[in-house]
């Protein structure tokens, strides 16, 4: 990931929300919640809302461990700053299945977030951690499509 595509993604994309009460409330206008993070996670799933898809690594800022059980999920290898096409394949079959998983992360799954709205239905609502401020919703549609695959097309891709 270059330089300058790590400063376009510090800052959120979608409604910041930094009430968790009131980011439940906005999602519970979508049928199909994709969360990105940990804590995100956690969130939604104490507060009995249903997630579609989950990606999380185990961690909270990186080196906080969670402590979150899920009984059924696949395991897949992405370190930090990069995204591996193995994590995108994962992510694009889980979002064209009509069960939901959960994506476990051996590394970090910060990026995530990218291939989650690309291979995303529209409609669909991507929730991910904005660390030290809250919690991002974004809503899939084709400009977002449009937007992230702009960013996405900035990415150095290479051999791992």
């Amino acid at each position: 990931m270059p330089k300058e595509v790590r400063k376009e993604l510090s800052r959120p994309y979608g409604i910041l929300f930094k009430s968790t009460e009131k980011l439940l409330k906005y999602a519970d206008n979508f049928e199909r919640i994709i969360t990105v993070g940990d804590v995100v996670t956690q969130e939604l799933l104490k507060n009995n809302r249903s997630v579609f898809l989950s990606i999380v690594d185990g961690k909270t800022k990186r080196n906080i461990k969670m402590n979150m059980k899920f009984s059924n999920y696949v395991t897949v290898k992405n370190e930090p700053g990069i995204i591996r096409l193995s994590a995108m394949s994962y992510i694009k079959s889980a979002l064209n299945s009509s069960l939901s998983s959960v994506i476990y992360v051996d590394g970090e799954e910060d990026l995530l977030v990218i291939p989650a709205t690309i291979y995303g239905r529209e409609g669909d609502l991507v929730i991910y951690g904005q660390p030290n401020a809250g919690a991002v919703a974004l809503e899939v549609c084709e400009a977002t499509k449009w937007r992230v695959n702009d960013i996405f097309s900035k990415f150095n891709v290479k051999k791992c």
